[in-house]
């Protein structure tokens, strides 16, 4: 990492903390003021849908923390590891900075969230849903453009002495990823199947019983197709897993590529709306576009590096 990337590096992580830290002070400042229980979480339309202990005023503070620790973590790998891929040593260095400033900005937003979240708490407002939609937004945005710009990097310095049975370590990633990222979607769907929907004026009605909020029909609908992402999302793994094992045995490095980055795109973008689902949060018609554009460049990219 040159030196000007490494100031960048350092500006946006002490930015990152600097946030935090401002808000958690904000919000102490506050605590002799608050009654035992506040309100400390938020329903789609930004008013409080749980009330709990004051302490709880503090989950904002530590789930940045550890988001931001595990970015920094993440990027101090990247930095001192070999990413393992098979590109110019040029490449590398190249993949590695993308990388590690898509974290950083990431580290940004997210404590901009959080900290957003902080205030409201600390202030006991309704919090401005749209403008956490749209920071949301940016943080897709930003590992969108991230993802392209990695994968653009590696197209360009690739060393092409390698067969499809030496993938490597991206090939295994590209395997591993939308499996973790499913099994981690389908945690949170069970951790809050039985609160959905959410708010005590929905949770505590028997005719909402079954149902949860889906915001892109604005009408509430039977709970279980919230379950049909998931089976979309597993089936279209398994069948790009069968082309994958497939073409590794063919040693056809074109579908091999294709198919990982199919697999990748979609374990990303269908976390994201499974989550947005559970969330109540209409699925944003950019994350749709964003998703259909990578797959269609994707595919580009196999017919011409087919041929």
């Amino acid at each position: 990492m040159n030196k000007k990337i490494s100031v960048i590096h350092h500006i946006l992580f002490f930015f990152s903390i600097f946030l935090l830290a401002a808000s958690l002070v904000f919000y102490l400042s506050k605590w002799s003021s608050y009654p035992e229980e506040i309100g400390i979480h938020f329903a789609p339309d930004g008013q409080y849908d749980v009330i709990a202990s004051k302490f709880y005023g503090f989950y904002p503070h530590v789930a940045g923390g550890i988001a931001i620790a595990g970015l920094t973590f993440s990027g101090y790998l990247i930095h001192h590891k070999k990413t393992g891929l098979s590109v110019s040593e040029k490449g590398e260095q190249l993949f590695k900075t993308e990388l590690c400033l898509t974290l950083d900005c990431l580290s940004v937003l997210l404590s901009i969230f959080f900290s957003f979240w902080s205030r409201t708490v600390s202030l006991q407002i309704p919090l401005d849903a749209n403008f956490m939609g749209n920071l949301v937004s940016i943080m897709l945005i930003v590992s969108v453009i991230g993802i392209v710009s990695e994968i653009v990097t590696y197209q360009k310095y690739k060393i092409r002495k390698q067969t499809a049975e030496k993938s490597g370590v991206s090939h295994r990633l590209c395997r591993l990823i939308p499996w973790m990222l499913t099994a981690a979607g389908i945690l949170i769907l069970l951790v809050s199947w039985e609160r959905l929907p959410h708010g005590e004026e929905f949770e505590n009605n028997p005719d909402y019983y079954g149902l949860v909020y889906f915001a892109n029909f604005n009408a509430f609908l039977v709970k279980s197709l919230l379950l049909i992402p998931y089976i979309v999302n597993s089936i279209l793994l398994v069948i790009l897993e069968i082309f994958s094992v497939k073409a590794v045995k063919a040693q056809k490095t074109a579908l091999i590529s294709l198919t990982d980055r199919l697999k990748l795109v979609i374990g990303i973008f269908f976390f994201w709306w499974n989550f947005l689902l559970v969330q109540e949060l209409p699925v944003g018609i950019m994350s749709s576009v964003l998703f259909f554009c990578l797959c269609i460049l994707f595919l580009i990219l196999y017919f011409k590096s087919k041929k």
